[in-house]
């Protein structure tokens, strides 16, 4: 389910994006029938799912060795301040790993079928 912000349908300058509605007699915080649900514990994911990205646990990555201790349950997300020499260098390990990255954006096959 996804929650929106109160009167975002009707007003343009009300952005989608959700905050808790504030006013004494607004009908979404009181709880009335008709009007948007707002989010609970109820709406809350599964905790054996929670914070997984495809059914893997997301891990961050900064250097070669951080990837030796990791498995195929993992999935890899690079940190910020890694060169691209050593993205590469990641990346490379987890391919043979055959574990998946997110945030690398450097030239793999696939990339460079579609440059030809």
């Amino acid at each position: 389910m996804k929650f929106t912000k109160h009167d975002a349908g009707k007003l343009k300058r009300v952005g989608n994006s959700w905050r808790k509605p504030t006013g004494k007699k607004n009908k979404t915080k009181v709880g009335k029938k008709g009007h948007k649900k707002m989010p609970s514990k109820g709406f809350m994911s599964p905790a054996s799912t929670r914070g997984k990205i495809a059914g893997k646990i997301p891990v961050r990555v900064f250097n070669v060795k951080d990837v030796d201790r990791l498995n195929e349950g993992n999935i890899v997300i690079m940190g910020k301040a890694v060169g691209a020499l050593k993205r590469k260098l990641i990346y490379e390990k987890c391919k043979e790993k055959k574990i998946m990255v997110i945030n690398y954006a450097g030239e793999t096959e696939d990339t460079k079928k579609d440059s030809q």
